[in-house]
């Protein structure tokens, strides 16, 4: 019972550590952080999947751009990862998909986006630590938004895909 017991308060452990893990990168991002985010991804090769916005084999790809698009005053983000599904595999291995709804305000373009969709991941735990190996984003809907005239002016509603 006791090994029983061991086992499932680290799959606890584990999980909760995966949810810290998702929620440090989604954090980062809008703190626009690079290095925390960095620090989130294997070292060497991931597969990082985001649709539209790319397709990147190593983290620091998925940083460039990251920095060059998003690391600006005007880029006022909202990350918002819910209903995660955490599944433990082994001691080194796990997967997870996770509801996103993601807010921005450009205050320089007088924009705002509102997206919704999910992450499906991939963890490995390395020197007891978990981080992300593989991610996709697939978006469900938009709402994209112009502010003109003090009114808001809608561009597009919708699936993305």
């Amino acid at each position: 019972m006791s090994r029983d017991l061991e086992s499932r308060v680290q799959k606890l452990e584990d999980i909760m550590a995966i949810e810290n893990l998702k929620h440090t990168y989604l954090n980062a991002c809008d703190a626009k952080d690079v290095e925390l985010m960095k620090s989130t991804f294997k070292a060497d090769h991931c597969d990082i999947d985001y649709g539209p916005v790319g397709k990147f084999n190593h983290r620091d790809d998925l940083l460039k751009l990251f920095t060059e698009a998003a690391c600006h005053d005007f880029m006022l983000e909202s990350h918002h990862a819910h209903n995660p599904i955490i599944n433990i595999i082994d001691e080194a291995n796990a997967s997870g998909e996770w509801a996103l709804t993601y807010s921005l305000i450009n205050t320089k373009d007088n924009s705002i986006v509102t997206l919704q969709g999910r992450y499906i991941d991939e963890y490995l735990k390395i020197d007891d630590q978990w981080v992300i190996s593989k991610t996709q984003f697939i978006g469900k809907s938009s709402l994209n938004l112009q502010v003109e005239d003090e009114l808001l002016k809608v561009i597009f509603a919708g699936s993305p895909v």
